[in-house]
């Protein structure tokens, strides 16, 4: 009786296929071993799990992203962001944005590497959300020109872009217009100080009448990201196939083992989310 057959199910995938990773070769080890996504079950550090490929995933590449990349941190965030996931060709990646104490995105969680990426997923971070204020004088003094935040006063730095809006129906503050970008200066721990150019004289500003106080706010900038693919060599045959992705600091390092090359494999285990078809 053969030891395996060219049909994707746990039954007739290679028996001996999980003998190179700490476990004997028999049908229960071989069972737990077919489609396993689960990290160090087999090695410390990695995923392994045993796929049957047939040749259209072969073809899809079946590429990960490594890892996100930074191209601006954003400013005036005061929660988490959500990062939308475009284009491709894969499937399945999934990360969100973390916002720190400063206004900034500091890091981008992965929660799912993806599969069958054949060029960078584009990233979009949500913009951050606006910092409302009064426009009287229980927010705005007219003598400093200065904009008084309270908690928010943290989220923005000197050198941030900010933009200033007003509620249909209100009158914008003296000095700023309804959607125009500003520069921050001299921002410190309670609010800020705007300019027209980075580094600038403080603009002088006018609080509004005490009747028309609220609908105020500024708005920061957006970060931006982009994604990076795993460096992992794509299944070069169909067949029985071992893929082993690296956890911890080596996440999203993919590699593939053809363990048996085959010509043409039937059925379609429970691997779509790792081995897109074409």
């Amino acid at each position: 009786m053969s030891q395996w057959k060219n049909d994707d199910s746990a039954a007739n995938s290679v028996l001996w296929g999980v003998v190179g990773y700490n476990k004997t070769g028999n049908s229960a080890n071989r069972d737990s071993f077919y489609a396993n996504v689960t990290a160090d079950a087999y090695v410390t550090g990695m995923t392994v799990g045993q796929f049957g490929v047939d040749v259209a995933e072969a073809a899809s590449g079946n590429g990960t992203v490594h890892s996100v990349v930074f191209t601006s941190h954003g400013s005036g965030y005061s929660a988490n962001a959500t990062i939308t996931v475009s284009g491709g060709g894969g499937a399945s990646f999934a990360a969100n944005a973390e916002a720190n104490a400063t206004g900034r995105i500091a890091a981008v969680n992965i929660g799912n590497n993806g599969v069958g990426y054949t060029s960078a997923p584009a990233l979009t971070v949500s913009a951050p959300d606006p910092i409302v204020f009064y426009g009287n004088t229980t927010q705005v003094d007219a003598a400093e020109d200065f904009i008084t935040l309270n908690a928010n006063a943290a989220l923005f730095a000197d050198g941030d872009v900010v933009t200033y809006l007003v509620a249909a129906g209100n009158t914008a503050i003296g000095g700023l217009s309804n959607g125009t970008a500003y520069y921050v200066v001299s921002a410190n721990s309670t609010g800020v100080k705007l300019s027209t150019s980075s580094g600038g004289s403080a603009i002088d500003l006018t609080d509004v009448p005490e009747t028309d106080e609220d609908g105020h706010s500024l708005t920061g900038q957006t970060a931006a990201v982009s994604a990076v693919l795993s460096r992992g060599a794509a299944v070069t045959h169909a067949g029985w196939v071992v893929r082993k992705v690296g956890t911890g600091g080596r996440a999203g390092r993919v590699q593939y083992e053809t363990l048996v090359a085959m010509g043409s494999m039937t059925g379609d285990g429970s691997d779509d989310a790792l081995f897109k078809d074409a």
